[in-house]
């Protein structure tokens, strides 16, 4: 059962803010709805307003270039996101991790700036945001503000937006010719399925440093401290010691999809395979 409440689609950020101010609280953003009417139907609480900013043009684009990066629309759908070129080139673990949320169908209408609004902790372009180093640029009633990734989430579905804000977009800083990223993602069946754990690594040979980004394993999407790669050390090596830092970073619960102690065991299954792909002789996949 949805429930009762007043519906208002927008053509505007603005228009959309003020409506949003208005109701103090009791009016809710809708990006693509995948998760927010799925969350009103199994809890029964429904909103006094939805504003839907679907139709907002602004919200729509996605404007890649390679030197400086990229501006993805929070109403974009995942869909156009896994499909883009640069994307797929430039940034592969969001791109990968865009195409294993849900199915087909539903990417056609999520939106990334829904999945990482609804803030749950097996989001699966959290990862892939964190390693990425994205910042989420959000609108409200007091002006616009950026918001660095990591410090968006603050806990279970909450994050550090504020009464009456939305996010606008979100920016990709740009990579080097030689970063590379990957994403991986553990569920119990094939298909659409939440994640067990997701995870994103990145590494820029230049730089010498590699990030990790750990889903499904906290009450948020945990962000490991960046490693510096010793000189020819082996991968096997490498993933011991980054699972050494993760396994003090995370702490996972047992729920209906998987244990806590099942979980911490993935945990280095997934950073041997990552950083295979990533640190592979022949350069692995941009």
């Amino acid at each position: 059962m949805i429930g009762t409440f007043d519906y208002v689609r927008v053509g505007s950020i603005k228009e959309g803010c003020e409506l949003l101010a208005a109701r103090n609280g009791g009016a809710v953003a809708l990006a693509g709805g995948t998760d927010l009417l799925v969350s009103i139907r199994n809890t029964g609480r429904s909103p006094d307003l939805l504003v839907d900013f679907k139709d907002v043009a602004q919200l729509n684009r996605l404007v890649t270039d390679n030197d400086a990066g990229a501006m993805i629309g929070a109403c974009v759908p995942l869909n156009v996101i896994a499909d883009n070129t640069v994307i797929n080139d430039r940034f592969t673990a969001l791109a990968a991790a865009a195409r294993s949320v849900g199915s087909y169908q539903v990417r056609n209408r999520a939106t990334l700036g829904g999945n990482i609004a609804n803030a749950s902790p097996a989001a699966d372009t959290a990862p892939a945001l964190l390693v990425l180093g994205a910042s989420v640029n959000v609108t409200g009633k007091d002006g616009t503000r950026k918001i660095p990734i990591d410090k968006l989430f603050t806990g279970v579905k909450k994050t550090s937006l504020r009464a009456g804000e939305v996010i606008t977009d979100i920016s990709l800083p740009p990579v080097g010719s030689r970063a590379r990223s990957a994403f991986l993602k553990k569920q119990r069946v094939k298909g659409h399925d939440l994640a067990i754990i997701n995870m994103a690594v990145s590494y820029d040979p230049d730089a010498e440093a590699l990030r990790v980004a750990i889903g499904s394993c906290a009450v948020t999407p945990i962000l490991l401290p960046p490693v510096n790669l010793s000189e020819n050390e082996p991968i096997d090596e490498l993933a011991e010691r980054l699972n050494d830092i993760a396994q003090a970073a995370i702490s996972p619960i047992d729920d209906i999809r998987a244990s806590a102690v099942y979980r911490l065991g993935l945990v280095p299954v997934l950073l041997s395979d990552l950083l295979s792909v990533l640190l592979a002789p022949e350069g692995g996949a941009r």
